[in-house]
């Protein structure tokens, strides 16, 4: 069945629904035709909002409206009144400086309720921004019923956030409202941070009567509410998931699997013998850019990912009746879970090594021996069969065990971050494949070793090296939250680490022995640590911090 057809067959239907409601509406108490003709909008180009909803505001005649910005700053210039710069002043950055909202009262919170005053809500927040009512951060907004004595038009308003201050509140007022619809130029969620501090958009709690540092904390106790009915707006794009980035930067990383075709030309063969220091260089840059990969963005961005536990609000009741607030910090959990996932991955390569040896001396064990063993006198000149598949067993799943785990970094980074990141881990993981791959080869045709022919290597490992597509496929289709990528990429930030330190470095120290080779490896790490590092000249956090991206409307 075409989706297209589906979802214009869908839209149908709620419109056949809405006109059927609107014309019932003159003898219905789910919404009053008001005046002003607000009731119709431009369909053409889709619904003029990206969010709509019913709620149920009836606990309480007070609620409170949350809007958080990202937690980044902008600095601008001051100026003076005769437009000179006298210094700089510090802005908060929040997905969108100002928002129209309609706040729709509805007689019950179910998709009837709410369609029958949609043309009525669409038609009022159509309007263009300056007939709106702008409302400053702090300020307080009155829901009257659109039916029975007192019955007003609901307003277009323009909340206006407060670019000094992460968290912008807007006080509601719903006396003898029990059931809203609320329509949204933006989705709101967009305008929460989550995480440390983050709280949700519309909060159970009025504080109007609070100061900043009490509101803060008296919201993160309140309840908060959630919608009941949500529609499906038309105009609001689905998320689509980085399938092409993730599985195609995945191909890219294991092409390096093939680099070894380079010494099937002698003259490359040749000077590779003659100079094996050029494979310490190579491993000194590998190891830059794994650590720099680490350090600049995969343990710093897991800090901000990796939100649970979160702190808790929590009052104590004094003498005089009054309540004082506190926040419960949970730090320490949030830290446990980061440091245990970087020593995990640290550790991970040593486990896995153990298990494949494990396993590989079992069947060893069970194996008979070849002619080889049996003659030790004579001197051989090529590996036993012992020997063989001790080495091929060790790269190959050694080899699809490590592509795999890069393969779950890749795509936790492209759907937990952004492609800037993403790319940035690819780059990093080539740089150390480009190395890693060049040792497998030539461990895999060693005589003495894996005793392959060229191709055979080449194919082998290949296929080995498939497991890193198949770990973009894993995390990208499985699309985890934010606390799982947060922790994904701490695990892989000890990954790396352990690589950097261990493998490259090791390969470094038992190669270089000159002092123009060990001046040249450090110049190469640098190198490699400078071309990872190049990302942060333009990056922004991942996805934790919540409504970054802003819009381009």
């Amino acid at each position: 069945v075409d989706a297209k057809a589906c979802k214009c067959t869908a839209y149908s239907r709620r419109a056949m629904l809405r006109a059927s409601l609107l014309l019932l509406s003159a003898r219905s108490a789910y919404a009053q035709p008001l005046a002003g003709d607000k009731c119709t909008f431009d369909a053409t180009a889709g619904e003029p909002f990206e969010f709509g909803a019913t709620f149920d505001v009836s606990a309480s005649n007070k609620q409170t409206w949350v809007a958080q910005a990202v937690i980044l700053k902008q600095y601008n210039e001051a100026l003076n009144d005769d437009g000179e710069v006298i210094g700089w002043q510090e802005n908060v950055v929040y997905a969108d400086p100002e928002m129209k909202i309609v706040f729709y009262p509805t007689t019950g919170t179910a998709e009837e309720p709410f369609e029958a005053v949609h043309d009525c809500g669409a038609g009022v927040i159509e309007q263009d921004r300056e007939t709106c009512q702008d409302v400053a951060e702090g300020s307080t907004i009155t829901i009257p019923p659109t039916t029975g004595a007192g019955a007003t038009q609901p307003l277009c308003y323009n909340i206006k956030f407060a670019t000094t201050k992460l968290t912008s509140v807007f006080h509601l007022v719903t006396t003898n409202v029990d059931s809203v619809a609320i329509f949204a130029e933006h989705d709101p969620t967009e305008f929460e941070r989550g995480g440390i501090g983050g709280i949700h958009y519309l909060m159970d709690v009025d504080t109007s009567a609070m100061g900043d540092d009490a509101a803060f904390v008296a919201l993160g106790a309140a309840t908060p509410i959630e919608p009941v009915f949500q529609d499906g707006v038309d105009n609001a794009p689905e998320k689509e998931k980085p399938w092409g980035l993730a599985i195609g930067s995945s191909f890219l990383v294991n092409a390096c699997t093939l680099i070894g075709v380079i010494f099937l030309a002698p003259a490359i063969k040749k000077f590779a013998d003659k100079n094996p220091t050029i494979f310490a260089l190579a491993n000194a840059f590998a190891a830059g850019a794994l650590l720099a990969a680490a350090f600049y963005l995969m343990l710093y961005e897991a800090t901000h990912l990796i939100t649970d536990p979160v702190d808790t609000a929590k009052s104590e009741t004094d003498a005089d009746g009054e309540k004082t607030w506190s926040v419960e910090s949970k730090e320490a959990g949030r830290s446990a879970w980061w440091g245990t996932m970087i020593l995990l991955g640290f550790i991970s390569a040593n486990i896995l090594e153990t298990l494949v040896q494990a396993a590989v001396s079992k069947t060893s064990m069970g194996s008979k021996p070849d002619e080889e063993d049996v003659k030790p006198e004579v001197a051989p000149t090529t590996a036993s069969l012992t020997t063989k598949v001790r080495v091929l067993c060790g790269i190959l799943l050694g080899d699809f065990m490590h592509n795999l785990v890069d393969g779950i970094f890749i795509g936790a980074a492209f759907v937990g971050c952004n492609e800037t990141v993403g790319w940035t881990i690819v780059a990093a993981t080539i740089y150390h494949e480009l190395a890693q791959e060049v040792s497998d080869y030539l461990v895999l045709t060693d005589p003495m070793q894996g005793n392959l022919k060229p191709f055979t290597a080449l194919g082998l490992n290949f296929i080995s090296g498939l497991s890193v597509v198949l770990g973009a496929i894993i995390v990208v289709g499985a699309d985890p939250g934010d606390n799982a990528n947060g922790r994904l990429l701490a695990f892989g930030g000890g990954v790396y680490v352990q690589i950097a330190a261990t493998e490259c470095f090791g390969r470094v120290n038992n190669t270089v022995k000159t002092m123009e080779m060990r001046v040249g490896t450090i110049l190469a790490f640098a190198f490699g640590a400078t071309a990872i590092g190049l990302v942060l000249l333009d990056h922004e956090h991942c996805g934790g911090e919540g409504g970054g991206d802003g819009h381009g409307h």
